[in-house]
């Protein structure tokens, strides 16, 4: 492979097949039978190329995907990088078969957020329709512009989805990414410390849903993150750590429903086998609890050193997203992989 390395390219978020330069084809990734063979000699019932057998690569997606959501390190990227660089193919490129995957992991991932984020969902839904029925208030115009902070990126989702499915492709693309707006995320949580933004989670404004909510658009390019850009565009706007995060988190609620719910009406009407749900439910119950376990982890970081604003907890995070894009950009241009 040379620096025009691709990744794996699926109709669903985990593409199948290979694109070998210089060949007219993509060779399908299902083993031979005598590689299968000699592959399940070595125990159990597993997938040629991975090295764990399908529950557990059920698990660990369900786990990367509710965990990386929450975390600015870009859930997509992790999902086409992982599964790319471990050779996992869970369901040997039936598309079917992995949109009904990210449905259950959608749905899970939802599932966890929702719990940990429960009161506020609570009370913004409670003065949203107080505000429907003539009584609107302060939480009213916050809830209000929660919701309208999905609109941006709705459109984009669906405007341009065979386009962004092309760029998830391109792992240097999500190196670059991965990297630049990592830098970013440090970069505004630094500039914001030194104005001394404090601005509590009260004060969102329609003017800050606009300017969040473009932002988050963007995060449908693979390496972005989704919590980390609109973190990032928080900080700018001037809202202090823990406020952004529970922001950025709630934000995320209605996109993330929306995704589930638009992989599941294009599912397709085939029955799936008992194996073949158990693997969802696997996946979705391991998105709940990591994602509840990331929303959790990040207001906890973020609350912690908002008291102590001269140390950036998203140094760290800048730090692992700059040596994950070196690590796929070698692999991408040198052909390991």
């Amino acid at each position: 492979m040379s620096g025009d390395a691709r990744l794996p390219r699926r109709r669903s978020r985990r593409f199948s097949g290979i694109d070998a330069p210089g060949l007219g084809r993509r060779p399908s990734l299902r083993p031979t039978p005598s590689l299968e063979a000699a592959h399940r000699s070595f125990g159990g019932e597993r997938r040629l190329g991975a090295a764990v057998p399908d529950p557990a690569v059920a698990i660990l997606l369900g786990l990367l995907q509710g965990l990386t959501e929450f975390f600015p390190i870009s859930s997509s990227a992790h999902l086409e990088v992982v599964p790319w660089l471990a050779g996992w193919d869970l369901f040997d490129g039936d598309s079917e078969l992995e949109n009904a995957f990210d449905v259950a992991v959608h749905v899970g991932t939802l599932a966890g957020a929702a719990l940990f984020l429960r009161a506020d969902i609570a009370r913004y839904a409670a003065a949203l329709w107080r505000g429907i029925r003539g009584r609107a208030e302060r939480d009213t115009l916050i809830a209000a512009s929660l919701a309208l902070s999905a609109v941006p990126a709705a459109v984009v989702g669906v405007a341009l989805e065979g386009r962004l499915l092309d760029l998830a492709e391109q792992p240097l693309l999500i190196a670059v990414l991965l990297a630049g707006f990592g830098w970013l995320l440090w970069r505004s949580d630094v500039a914001a410390r030194r104005r001394g933004a404090q601005r509590p989670q009260d004060s969102y404004r329609v003017r800050d849903a606009l300017g969040m909510g473009l932002a988050q658009a963007t995060a449908l390019l693979p390496g972005v993150s989704r919590s980390g850009v609109t973190i990032t565009a928080g900080r700018w706007l001037g809202f202090d750590r823990a406020a952004v995060a529970r922001l950025a988190f709630l934000m995320s609620l209605p996109l993330i429903a929306g995704a589930g719910v638009y992989r599941f009406a294009t599912l397709g009407d085939a029955a799936p086998t008992s194996t073949e749900l158990w693997l969802f439910i696997v996946g979705g119950l391991a998105a709940a609890v990591s994602s509840w376990a990331g929303v959790a982890a990040m207001v906890w970081l973020l609350d912690r050193t908002g008291r102590r604003p001269q140390r950036s907890p998203f140094a760290l995070f800048a730090g692992y997203r700059l040596a994950l894009a070196a690590a796929v950009a070698v692999v991408a241009i040198s052909g390991l992989r």
